[in-house]
C-alpha cells in the first residue's frame, strides 16, 4: 500500500441536506453510516447521477458554506469577466488573486 498524504480540495462541492426517511436508492452510503438529519447528499458536478451521503459529523468537521466566504465570491465574480489567460492582479502589491487567496488559507504563524 502507498503512503498516506494530506490533500486540500481545491473545488467547491455541491451538497444538499439529507431529509429524514428519503429514498436513498442511487445514493452511495458507507456501511458504517446511518443517515440522519444534519447529514448531506453530495453530487459530482459533472455527473449528477453520482451522489453520496456525507455523515453529519464529517460534514461539520470538514465543510463550511461557500456562501460564508464573500471575498472568494467577489474574486469568482471578477474572474467571470476575464478572458482566457487573463488574471486579476492587485495594483498595490502586485500579487494575483490566486496568490492572495492561497495566502489567506495558510494557518497563521504559530497555528500549525
Amino acid at each position: 500500500m502507498s503512503e498516506w498524504k494530506l490533500y486540500r480540495k481545491s473545488a467547491l462541492q455541491e451538497m444538499r441536506p439529507y431529509i429524514e426517511g428519503e429514498d436513498l436508492s442511487g445514493v452511495s452510503v458507507n456501511a458504517e453510516d446511518s443517515p440522519e438529519p444534519g447529514g448531506m447528499i453530495a453530487r459530482n458536478a459533472k455527473n449528477h447521477a453520482d451522489q453520496w451521503y456525507v455523515a453529519k459529523a464529517f460534514f461539520g468537521d470538514n465543510y463550511e458554506s461557500a456562501e460564508s466566504a464573500p471575498e472568494e465570491a467577489f474574486v469568482r465574480h471578477i474572474a467571470g469577466h476575464l478572458h482566457a489567460g487573463q488574471e486579476v492582479i492587485c495594483k498595490i502589491c502586485g500579487k494575483t488573486a490566486k496568490e492572495i487567496c492561497a495566502e489567506a488559507r495558510k494557518p497563521a504563524a504559530g497555528q500549525g
